[in-house]
């Protein structure tokens, strides 16, 4: 005996569509298995008859509907159109000359199921079908509704039995099925039970936008299926082409330049973590302090304030994200521009509402392009011993009356500031992680090296404050 390949195992596979579905295509490809006897013949011609396969394959699309050679016998007969559908089917049949198919397609529309045997026995019926066989119509339920047996509706405490018996699972899905009829020419009737084979469903879930294709498409080794006798190999291949819309959306032609003149920084704040701080519920308030020349079209977001968050081995996760443009006018290349600076003060705040300053920190923003990560050390100014008793028992510490003291303030003038007055002690660390990418017309290539040169120099004059 001939042991024959049972063919790659057939198992569903799910796909993520980004596109509209209407753009999807598979193509089918069957072909009839040789016989191991055909090496006994001069010739294959000998051994094949008029229903052979040799091979033949189709292109199909979402939901597109072809007709196998019954379906058009069918509804070519107008009196067997019954449903309006089964009419549009005689119609297109009639007008274009359709002709049967071995390769066809049932849609949404058309009334087959893939599995018309009963999964359970004929005797059994559950819980939620009997209950749905003997409720009654409104009509016939007349007693008061305080006087009904289901007069609870809500059920405040379910139980996971009572959840599953007393919901459907509802998906908005849309099903596809390519058929293959493997009839015989010379039959002038056939039963579509055994002459049809299923090769592929292909079902989408539309709140998802899920596509399951069962069986997965296979590029080398072919599904088998058997009828009459014969073997038939099979395969399924994505041949989607990507719109040409897809493309001109990639293809990114007009690119927003800020205006001549200005150079854009693109600046995302991360901050990470606070660690080593004396009280829980930490939150951070930060501030970007904008010096001469700067600009922003935003300047709500110049200030924030991060969530609280609760210390846990002396150290809070934050992961705030902030997102900011600024612009500086280069016409002030002539100066030497200041850079912006980044003003951090940590405060918590308790379940009794204590409110307590936890430290103060600055950093100038990075004057080049790139990614950093800072940890900052922060600190928190000291009055004297009723100050220390208030911050323990009720909240409410010495804070400095303008956070921009903390870095250098915009009235300040002078080489030099002096702030050994102010009495600090040192607090917990700040996780910072900046990103910043600079825009303008012209690359920093163009504009040469003093340029950047003056860029770092006001940045560089920005931390000689203190």
């Amino acid at each position: 005996m001939f042991s024959r390949n049972s063919g790659k195992l057939k198992i569903a596979g799910e796909y993520r569509v980004n596109q509209p579905i209407d753009h999807f295509k598979l193509k089918i490809k069957i072909l009839q298995q040789k016989s191991p006897l055909v090496d006994l013949f001069d010739s294959e011609e000998e051994i094949h008859d008029s229903n052979y396969l040799e091979s033949e394959e189709k292109t199909i699309t979402w939901q597109e509907k072809i007709f196998s050679s019954s379906e058009v016998k069918l509804y070519t007969e107008e009196k067997n159109c019954k449903s309006q559908l089964q009419k549009d089917y005689h119609e297109l049949i009639t007008s274009e000359n359709v002709q049967g198919s071995r390769l066809f397609t049932y849609t949404a529309e058309d009334s087959y199921r893939r599995n018309k045997t009963a999964v359970t026995s004929s005797n059994y019926s559950s819980f939620l079908s009997k209950k749905n066989a003997s409720a009654l119509p409104g009509i016939q339920n007349r007693k008061p509704f305080n006087e009904r047996y289901n007069k609870q509706v809500v059920d405040s405490s379910p139980t996971d039995s009572r959840i599953r018996s007393s919901h459907y699972l509802y998906l908005d899905c849309r099903v596809m099925h390519v058929m293959v009829d493997l009839s015989s020419r010379e039959q002038v009737s056939s039963d579509p039970e055994t002459s049809e084979i299923l090769l592929c469903t292909l079902t989408y879930n539309k709140a998802g936008k899920v596509l399951s294709i069962d069986p997965d498409i296979n590029n080398a080794e072919p599904y088998i299926i058997e009828s009459i006798g014969m073997n038939y190999e099979y395969w399924i291949e994505h041949v989607s082409e990507i719109p040409k819309v897809y493309y001109q959306d990639k293809n990114i032609s007009d690119i927003e330049l800020p205006p001549a003149n200005i150079l854009r920084l693109f600046l995302t704040l991360d901050f990470i973590e606070a660690r080593n701080f004396n009280y829980n519920s930490i939150f951070i308030t930060y501030t970007i302090d904008l010096p001469k020349f700067w600009s922003t079209n935003h300047r709500e977001r110049l200030y924030g304030r991060t969530q609280r968050c609760k210390m846990i081995n002396k150290s809070a996760h934050f992961s705030y994200v902030a997102e900011i443009t600024l612009d500086l006018d280069l016409n002030c290349m002539n100066d030497v521009p200041s850079w912006p600076y980044l003003l951090i003060s940590v405060g918590s705040l308790d379940n009794w509402t204590r409110y307590r300053i936890e430290g103060y920190t600055s950093i100038p923003l990075p004057s080049s392009s790139g990614s950093y990560e800072f940890r900052l050390q922060t600190w928190r100014p000291v009055y004297g011993v009723i100050n220390a008793l208030r911050r323990f028992f009720t909240g409410g510490t010495a804070e400095l009356e303008d956070i921009a003291y903390c870095g250098i303030p915009r009235d300040h003038e002078g080489k030099t500031l002096d702030k050994k007055q102010l009495r600090v002690v040192p607090s917990g660390t700040v996780g910072l992680r900046v990103n910043i990418v600079q825009q303008s017309k012209s690359s920093s290539k163009n504009r040469g090296y003093k340029f950047q040169e003056r860029l770092n120099s006001g940045s560089l004059l920005n931390t000689k404050g203190w």
